[in-house]
């Protein structure tokens, strides 16, 4: 996955350094938003690729018995990769009108982003610089409950409005999305990745592992050199991406969560013929 952290966003400002890891709310909602994105923006392809074609027979039978049917509507004819930015907001704007996402449908090599964002969610490395327009404003703070240091529910509080966001949005509108832009974020992927997985695959990982992380009801931390870590080994081993979600606090990692479910169900579901 070395490439995803290349991605360029080309914006007039620049986004800075990566967020260190206690100013991470934004950026776990932004690997939420990427997930949404990715299955609200190629199992439709799959599908409707690696159906059995009707025996030579059977289509013989059909074209001496009855009138030809007329041909099927073709799908949508994407423009190649570098030129995609303006169908992504197009799409992503017929599901959601939120100003919350503007920030980001404004920047570009938008399909290359969801995939680097969903790649790195599967694997080792997030690269969190890509998320710097979804950031909130507000500051971390941490808070004594009953010897414990644990995250102050005024930060989880920065997340909700973008999270409140992502819930709401209809995953079935999110599915039919994601499978008409598919076939260039295979492109996308088949560019930035180092593996020989589809995106199909990375996606569907990024979307199992984030909907089995643990979520608790306080998140305990520990200060150490400036930087607050999960108390609990368990958490603090978990992945950058699982990291992140619990770090949106434990009502809207549930939020997510709940989404991330039905998005899961609708990529094992058949489309509409």
């Amino acid at each position: 996955m070395n490439a995803f952290d290349d991605v360029e966003l080309d914006r007039p400002q620049g986004l800075g350094p990566s967020p260190r890891p206690r100013q991470s709310r934004a950026a776990a909602v932004g690997v939420l938003v990427a997930l949404v994105a990715a299955v609200g923006l190629g199992w439709w392809w799959w599908s409707r690729s690696s159906r059995p074609a009707p025996a030579a027979a059977a289509l013989s039978a059909r074209a001496t018995s009855a009138p030809a049917p007329a041909p099927a509507a073709a799908p949508p004819t994407l423009p190649p990769l570098d030129a995609l930015d303006p169908v992504v907001r197009e799409l992503i704007s017929s599901i959601t009108t939120s100003p919350l996402l503007a920030g980001w449908l404004a920047t570009t090599n938008l399909a290359r982003q969801v995939v680097a964002l969903v790649g790195g969610a599967a694997g080792a490395e997030v690269p969190l610089r890509l998320l710097g327009p979804l950031r909130p404003g507000g500051s971390f703070a941490v808070e004594s409950r009953q010897g414990r240091t644990v995250v102050a529910d005024a930060t989880f509080r920065r997340a909700t409005p973008l999270v409140d966001v992502i819930a709401g949005l209809d995953a079935a509108a999110l599915a039919r999305v994601y499978r008409t832009l598919s076939p260039r974020l295979e492109d996308a992927y088949a560019e930035l990745a180092d593996d020989d997985r589809s995106f199909e695959v990375a996606l569907r990982e990024a979307l199992d592992q984030l909907v089995a992380t643990p979520v608790g009801d306080r998140v305990e931390v520990v200060g150490r050199a400036g930087t607050y870590f999960f108390a609990d080994p368990r958490l603090e081993a978990l992945t950058p991406a699982q990291k992140l979600l619990l770090r949106t606090g434990p009502d809207n990692a549930r939020k997510l969560q709940a989404q991330l479910r039905a998005l899961r169900a609708e990529l094992d579901r058949p489309p509409a013929s």
